[in-house]
């Protein structure tokens, strides 16, 4: 009998470490891998800050080695300084960076990065080198920007729906191809308290009276993050799930079905339902 040698998808994992919720979803991803609900296995972590860099990041660091994943560091202290200065040598000096990065993982063999709370801006030479994933709390054409941005955007427009999407990372931020997304409605009974209340606001204030005097604890606000954030986790280990199971698959153009490619990305709202 002749043996076929059976390859499991191959995972890298980009994360600056820098707060709870990037150490929470490391966990999440490696205890469905570890279950196998995520039929596949990370290579490496990768993370731009070193031992002694802030405390959120050590505690980050020491986690990952503790589960026994493979742990690259390159510090980015030097290229984030000059990302604060807005300084005229940052396009080289980030490349300069990438290129490192890029060296320092070449003995590692991965399919998809994830960019699971990685701070910095890739370069085209990063985006071309790997196929990097990355969430964004928005749906696909939806609002660009951080996700507070986002989140005052949708609510300036009195969206009818919001949602999140993974989408290919490029140089462009929030600009690649999405690969997969949830929806949820705006207009149902739970919000209808919140929105009352903002129009009410909104008759007699402006954005920004309303954004500095109540910011995040606004409602509405607040609502609309809490239910974009419960189903963030699901999102990204059902995408995962599906591309290390072979149900979708990635190239630099997107996201293919069944042969397909699907511009819009394949809409996972059923199966992050289920798993909220």
């Amino acid at each position: 009998m002749e043996w076929v040698k059976v390859t499991m998808f191959t995972f890298g994992w980009f994360s600056s470490g820098r707060d709870q919720a990037a150490l929470d979803l490391f966990n999440a991803v490696l205890d469905r891998i570890e279950s196998g609900f995520i039929p596949g296995r990370l290579a490496y972590v990768f993370c731009d800050r070193e031992p002694g860099g802030t405390r959120a990041s050590d505690h980050f660091l020491a986690a990952v080695r503790r589960r026994g994943v493979p742990l690259v560091t390159h510090s980015s202290r030097e290229l984030r300084g000059l990302i604060r200065q807005k300084a005229p040598e940052l396009a080289a000096f980030r490349r300069a960076y990438d290129a490192e990065v890029i060296q320092r993982l070449q003995g590692f063999q991965v399919e998809v990065v994830v960019m699971a709370g990685y701070m910095l801006i890739l370069s085209e030479l990063l985006c071309r080198t790997f196929l990097c994933l990355n969430l964004h709390p928005a749906l696909p054409g939806g609002p660009k920007g951080a996700w507070q941005e986002v989140m005052w955007q949708l609510m300036s427009a009195r969206a009818r729906e919001a949602g999140a999407m993974m989408h290919l990372a490029t140089p462009r931020l929030d600009a690649g191809p999405p690969v997969a997304y949830f929806r949820f409605p705006l207009s149902d009974a739970a919000f209808a308290a919140g929105w009352e209340q903002w129009e009410r606001k909104r008759n007699t204030q402006t954005l920004a009276q309303i954004q500095a005097q109540e910011g995040e604890a606004e409602p509405l606000f607040a609502l609309l993050r809490a239910e974009e954030l419960r189903r963030e986790f699901p999102l990204i280990l059902l995408t995962l799930k599906n591309l290390a199971a072979g149900a979708f698959h990635l190239s630099r153009e997107g996201v293919s079905l069944a042969g397909r490619l699907i511009p819009e990305g394949i809409d996972l709202t059923e199966q992050v339902e289920e798993l909220v």
